[in-house]
């Protein structure tokens, strides 16, 4: 999205705001929409946004309370947010404080789901198109095959391949023989479709999906137009 934009990019791992000294997380929050507001145009990143920002009142410590304070505190400052475009990703959007998901903040949800057949070959293609592949190989087949997977899935399908390729490389070569960039034939690619497990099974695939369907029923996006004060603009 930043590179389409051309806006600049920071991003932050959830965890890495968590500090075992008192105040010390909420300065660090502090902090980042402090670079976000000095590098705008900016699209300020959140992953694992859940594990920084869950429902108050669970934390015996108060640690995430007090960080989730200082969001709605941060994601509140109308004027010091212009030019700032706050993204956060999760797997567990059930789990964020309702008060950050609603208008004004965190308000526009867009769920990524697993990837259709015809992003998956594109997917397949540009990662492909970093190694060398057999002419004969057709990766629409794959793309079919896979169903299911994500996409790190997929890549680390290709990498497999590619590591099946140079091991066959380095085992068939001779001392003498110049070295070579492997090349992925078909055989590669079948045996790393049969090794690959995807990262979600079917019954988590479903549970997922449960969750984002209440999810999207509990907090229905705004309309456009309807979100947001000067150029302040949120989504999770």
């Amino acid at each position: 999205v930043a590179s389409k934009t051309g806006l600049n990019f920071i991003t932050v791992k959830g965890p890495e705001l968590l500090n075992k000294y008192i105040g010390a997380s909420e300065q660090g929050v502090r902090d980042v929409f402090a670079r976000a507001s000095a590098a705008k145009p900016c699209l300020l990143f959140f992953d694992e946004f859940d594990s920084i920002a869950p429902q108050r009142g669970h934390d015996s410590t108060g640690v995430t309370d007090r960080v989730v304070n200082q969001f709605l505190t941060a994601l509140d400052g109308i004027e010091g947010l212009s030019g700032v475009f706050v993204v956060a990703a999760t797997s567990r959007p059930e789990l964020i404080d309702a008060a950050l998901l609603r208008p004004g903040r965190l308000d526009k949800h867009i769920c990524c789901p697993m990837p259709d057949n015809k992003y998956r070959l594109r997917l397949l293609q540009r990662v492909a198109s970093k190694a060398e592949l057999d002419k004969d190989i057709c990766l629409e087949d794959f793309a079919e095959q896979l169903e299911g997977c994500s996409c790190a899935d997929l890549q680390a399908f290709i990498y497999n391949a590619q590591l099946l390729a140079i091991h066959d490389m380095i085992d068939g070569r001779k001392e003498e023989e110049e070295e070579e960039r492997p090349r992925i034939l078909l055989s590669h690619l079948q045996r790393a479709a049969e090794d690959l497990r995807p990262s979600l099974s079917e019954a988590e695939r479903r549970r997922y999906d449960r969750i984002y369907e209440s999810f999207q029923r509990s907090h229905k996006s705004p309309q456009a137009g309807e979100a947001g004060v000067q150029r302040k603009a949120t989504m999770a």
